[in-house]
């Protein structure tokens, strides 16, 4: 009786023991799981966005590249080609095409966490060609087409992005863009509704 109390103890102590070490080897395992699983779940630096885009009397389509230089910000290149109807009369109609880069800054002005949505607004430079008429200039009803020429201006933009997955978020576009020397609309305004895929 006597000599089983030292053996029992012994066996208390050993099982505190790996109580203890099984305990101090969990928290770093812990801690090194929630750390991997952050980094995997965060977005890239990088994203490729693509919309169709609705217009008065035309439609067009936008694509563009973002770099997220903070979990906020990013910068913006964007492509836009649009397609529209110019109408100066009830007489004569002529379509007309735009082709634009456009380079921006956004910022967050609201973001829902929760709901996974978050507001961005930024704008910048816009410049690129406007085609009128297939580049053809005529006298219709006694309008002359105007001709085909580079147009420049800057834009601004909101743009509602909805979290879908960790590279995926469906986005709203709401653009308007100002060519300063555009012969034909000065101000255009984009209506779209797209994809966003985060690179790895």
């Amino acid at each position: 009786m006597i000599s089983s109390l030292p053996i029992l103890s012994k066996q208390e102590y050993s099982f505190s023991e790996v109580k203890k070490s099984s305990i101090s080897f969990l928290f770093p395992v812990i801690f090194l799981m929630v750390s991997m699983q952050q980094s995997i779940a965060q977005r890239s630096d990088f994203s490729l966005g693509i919309a169709p885009n609705y217009k008065v009397n035309g439609y067009g389509i936008s694509g563009d590249l973002n770099y997220y230089h903070n979990t906020t910000d990013y910068f913006q290149l964007s492509i836009v080609a649009a397609f529209s109807e110019e109408q100066p009369n009830s007489a004569v109609e002529f379509p007309f095409e735009d082709y634009l880069v456009n380079v921006g800054y956004f910022t967050t002005v609201l973001t829902s966490p929760r709901r996974g949505t978050s507001i961005f607004f930024g704008g910048g430079p816009s410049v690129g060609y406007e085609i009128i008429n297939d580049n053809v200039v005529e006298v219709s009803f006694g309008v002359p087409t105007p001709e085909s020429t580079f147009v420049y201006g800057a834009y601004a933009s909101f743009e509602m992005d909805f979290y879908l997955t960790d590279s995926l978020s469906l986005i709203v576009p709401i653009t308007g863009i100002y060519h300063h020397n555009s012969e034909v609309e000065e101000i255009k305004t984009l209506l779209g509704l797209g994809i966003r895929f985060y690179l790895n």
